[in-house]
């Protein structure tokens, strides 16, 4: 058991670097924006959170990646948003069984998310999460 977890945790980092390894030169031009990370409840008995890691591209996409937390599954995240903080997601299981389905939200003045989650069995749910200002500052904002 403990060599499975120590292999899904070794998966997931490589499922994280996949895009970035994977990106033509072109694509990599565009750098991240500031992020989102956080985990949110699971509204059914029964299911696991999800947790989220989303960057904002500079020509108005969103990457990232969703996993559920008990580690059953992993997926990729795509979509767009716009100037006034509404966003649209596509959410793909690509391992495990992760969440699958799509995201309809909406950036608050405070950085946080606001969203629904549609999909099948687990990936249903409505979101709350909070922002980061910026994942690559180690001051915090």
């Amino acid at each position: 058991m403990k060599s499975r977890k120590i292999a899904i945790v070794l998966s997931l980092g490589a499922l994280a670097l996949t895009p970035v390894l994977s990106r033509s030169a072109a694509a990599q031009v565009v750098s991240p924006q500031p992020g989102f990370v956080g985990m949110t409840k699971a509204s059914a008995a029964g299911c696991p959170n999800i947790g989220w890691r989303l960057a904002r591209h500079d020509d108005g996409t969103i990457t990232g990646i969703s996993y559920y937390a008990d580690a059953s599954g992993v997926s990729s995240v795509k979509g767009t948003y716009d100037q006034a903080g509404k966003f649209d997601l596509q959410v793909a299981s690509t391992m495990g069984k992760g969440p699958d389905g799509t995201v309809v939200g909406q950036r608050k003045p405070d950085g946080g998310l606001v969203a629904d989650l549609k999909g099948q069995g687990c990936a249903n749910s409505h979101l709350t999460i909070q922002g980061i200002p910026n994942l690559g500052d180690s001051t915090g904002g």
